[in-house]
């Protein structure tokens, strides 16, 4: 075991308050750094006890692999490295206290091996003094096991690691493809593609997939790749990637099976005992694969995205999952993790995947405020278009990604052609190689005909979010009174249909909704129109609806 596991495992001996990465609040982590230790590198802490009275993680112990830094009020922060411990040694008293009775005074002494020695104790208060001296020995005979004290990242996503670990990673994932019908099919492949899309893999890398990917042959046993990422992969690190890649493996599933059925599929089910992954940890992956469909199909508003995001968080923290793990490759509806991050940090919940802002560019999405008209823009229907600030991004991040693996899959098409012109050339004693390569140029065109559609579908929902779902006819009659804009009128009017009342509403106004199957050029065409008569202008749509109002009043 790690030093930087035995840590994670092991924090809680120190008592309550305590956090591990990724999953260390970002105020407690802030708090912590800035009072005392601020030479630390945040990717590099591994687990924090916070016993500051406000709770904003001032004073405590901060964990590294290599060493910790101990803090209370009105005390000098002290860093100890583990290397430099010698030992370390609890002793306890007892001491006459008032009106005859005793009391147990404890203290906590740490020798090092340069002969000096530091009395802690009164930097560990509200710490369980045991506890300390049993994680700092334990830390040690890890070390006497062979263990390093070294510092590695605790938080880099996928997109961040090795060229060696993405490549065995969507290696395994082929491997899952591969294995119900040893055949990768067009859909499977797009996903796969999707995938390299988000963690960023290069040119050589992929060429080195496809290759893999073109025969069953290629194939890698997936005891072997599993064994090398483990030996590749920090250990704790492990963990999460482990979490993740049976996420993608079980998405890829769901696209063609019900995703509840996986404990039917052979590989899925071995697959999950290889990486220790329990029934609980996968009902949350899928609650979160669901989840991230949910806000793209249900069309939810930022309002309710943060809400759902909190309601998944809660249910990780109580199966014990980091966030960071289901988001570690990115998300299935194709976000990169810094994608994911920074959308999350637009929305104030920066900090929810304990990845660094380092790495994803935090700032690139600032919400739009609702301003002094808030009132007035939620009673016009504006404010429900500012609602959806957070589902555009996310639209805009999926059509920058599907256009990507677009060109990835062109890539291919291209290689595959010029193997395929090759093998004619040599005559018929190759139609088996040619008919090979046929078929896959076949399946490669049929995936790019696949991400073209997934694009233009994101495109249409992307210009459907700056779009009214509900008609205000009265504003639109105001705004289009003009023998001009007649037909700008009726255009509009066109895309819209009224939704059929139930018994309770018939006497209720009728409400005119946006209607389902409007092409990219409808609803281009829709925005430009309600762009032209300002529509969604808080003060022209004031007065519009007013003034229809007070005509129909007066016929």
């Amino acid at each position: 075991m790690s030093i930087q596991k035995y840590i994670k495992e092991h924090i809680t001996l120190l008592g309550d308050s305590t956090y591990t990465a990724p999953g260390i609040p970002d105020k407690k982590l802030n708090g912590a750094i800035s009072s005392y230790a601020p030479d630390v590198n945040l990717e590099y802490v591994v687990a924090l006890k916070d016993t500051s009275i406000l709770s904003n993680g001032k004073e405590g112990c901060l964990f590294l692999g290599d060493a910790v830094y101990l803090k209370t009020a009105f005390e000098k922060p002290l860093r100890l490295e583990y290397a430099a411990i010698e030992s370390i040694v609890h002793t306890s008293f007892e001491k006459a206290a008032s009106f005859g009775k005793t009391k147990t005074v404890e203290n906590v002494e740490v020798f090092m091996k340069d002969g000096t020695s530091h009395n802690v104790t009164s930097l560990l208060l509200n710490v369980n003094l045991k506890g300390f001296v049993a994680l700092i020995d334990g830390i040690l005979a890890e070390a006497e096991q062979g263990k390093d004290f070294t510092n590695t990242s605790q938080i880099t996503p996928l997109s961040e690691m090795s060229e060696s670990v993405k490549q065995h990673y969507i290696k395994l994932v082929a491997n899952f493809a591969f294995s119900d019908d040893q055949t990768i099919d067009v859909l499977e492949y797009t996903e796969i593609i999707s995938l390299i899309s988000r963690i960023e893999l290069s040119a050589a890398m992929r060429l080195d997939i496809r290759r893999y990917m073109s025969n069953v042959d290629n194939l890698i046993p997936t005891e072997e790749l599993l064994k090398t990422l483990k030996n590749t992969v920090e250990e704790g690190s492990f963990d999460i990637l482990s979490k993740s890649l049976f996420k993608d493996v079980l998405y890829i599933f769901g696209k063609k099976n019900n995703i509840h059925d996986w404990a039917q599929h052979t590989f899925l089910c071995e697959l999950a005992d290889a990486l220790s992954v329990t029934r609980e940890e996968i009902d949350l992956i899928i609650a979160a694969i669901q989840h991230d469909e949910d806000i793209l199909k249900h069309r939810k508003n930022d309002s309710q995205i943060k809400k759902s995001m909190k309601d998944l968080s809660a249910k990780a923290v109580a199966v014990g999952l980091p966030m960071a793990a289901i988001y570690f490759s990115g998300s299935v509806v194709g976000l990169s993790a810094a994608g994911i991050t920074s959308g999350l940090a637009a929305m104030g919940m920066g900090g929810l995947l304990g990845f660094s802002s380092m790495f994803t560019g935090i700032g690139t999405l600032v919400l739009l405020g609702v301003g002094t008209y808030h009132g007035l823009k939620k009673v016009s229907g504006i404010s429900d278009i500012e609602n959806n600030k957070q589902r555009e991004y996310m639209l805009q991040a999926i059509i920058r990604n599907t256009q990507k693996s677009l060109s990835y899959l062109i890539e291919d098409i291209n290689g595959i052609t010029q193997q395929l012109m090759v093998e004619m050339k040599k005559g018929n004693e190759n139609s088996e190689k040619i008919q090979q390569l046929s078929n896959m140029l076949d399946m490669l065109s049929r995936g790019a005909q696949l991400s073209a559609d997934k694009q233009n579908a994101s495109q249409i929902e992307q210009v459907m979010t700056k779009l009214p779902a509900t008609l205000d006819r009265d504003r639109l009659i105001g705004l289009t009174n003009k023998p001009t804009l007649e037909k700008v009128r009726q255009f509009i009017e066109s895309c819209y249909e009224m939704k059929d009342a139930t018994e309770e509403e018939v006497y209720a106004k009728p409400v005119w909704q946006l209607k389902e199957g409007l092409s990219l050029a409808e609803v281009e065409n829709l925005h430009n129109c309600f762009s032209e008569i300002d529509y969604n202008k808080v003060a022209q749509a004031a007065f519009a609806t007013a003034t229809t109002k007070a005509k129909n009043l007066f016929r």
